[in-house]
């Protein structure tokens, strides 16, 4: 009995020193080092940032992206983006990737978005014609009703002081016209020569392509005082955003 109790105790002591070591050599060379992994990290993605590859933010959007973004003014220096989604929601957006306020519309807008000089935005769907601060808010006068169904590149403006505005919208052959209050001024057959554009020319840039999975509704240009940014719309109903240096 007295051989037994020496060899259990033997045993138990050996089992205590093995585990001993064991667990001591586990805490020294096989947890991860957090500090050097979150480094490594922190790195590539600045890399990637710099050279356009990964998006500075994303926001979601409640359908596919169906205009290309436009980016207008709040002030001298401000600026902000505005885009549609296919449940014709529109959206104004900070540049920092904040939504401002949203607007639900009846339908697509046609052609651009126009800003004026006083900073007001117009622009129409295919029944009516809006004019909106920068706050979203409704001038006197509008939305309206067209009389006719708009068609083609939508709304021009021509804007020379606060109440002489004379705003232009296409419909078929013809061009409805109306003052800086909606009121109706006249509508007249569209010589066949006569332009009426209200699609600005896209921004881009051929030195740069677009990052993968980006559609063609893409915006490229300048969102704050420093650097080119790019925006455009993918499949997954986000607008994303990146910096080009």
């Amino acid at each position: 009995m007295r051989n037994i109790i020496i060899a259990t105790s033997i045993v138990f002591i050996a089992v205590l020193i093995t585990s001993y070591f064991y667990f001591s050599n586990l805490r020294q060379s096989d947890l991860p080092n957090h500090e050097i992994e979150n480094t490594a990290i922190d790195e590539d993605v600045e890399d990637e940032i710099s050279s356009g590859e990964n998006p500075i933010w994303t926001f979601n959007l409640h359908a596919a992206l169906i205009t290309r973004p436009i980016v207008g003014s709040i002030g001298d220096t401000s600026r902000f983006i505005l885009v549609q989604d296919a449940y014709h929601i529109l959206y104004a957006i900070s540049p920092s990737g904040q939504q401002l306020w949203n607007a639900q519309l009846p339908g697509p807008i046609l052609g651009d978005i126009q800003q004026l000089a006083d900073l007001t935005l117009v622009f129409t769907t295919a029944e009516r014609l809006y004019r909106i601060d920068t706050d979203g808010d409704p001038l006197p006068g509008f939305s309206l009703q067209l009389p006719q169904r708009a068609t083609g590149q939508g709304v021009t403006a021509s804007h020379e002081s606060a109440e002489d505005i004379r705003i232009d919208v296409q419909a078929g052959s013809r061009l409805l016209s109306f003052d800086a209050r909606g009121r109706h001024l006249q509508t007249r057959t569209r010589e066949a020569n006569e332009a009426v554009d209200g699609n600005q020319e896209v921004q881009t840039d051929t030195r740069i392509g677009l990052p993968t999975g980006c559609n063609p509704l893409s915006y490229y240009g300048p969102l704050s005082e420093e650097g080119n940014y790019l925006l455009c719309g993918k499949d997954d109903r986000k607008l994303y955003c990146y910096r080009y240096d």
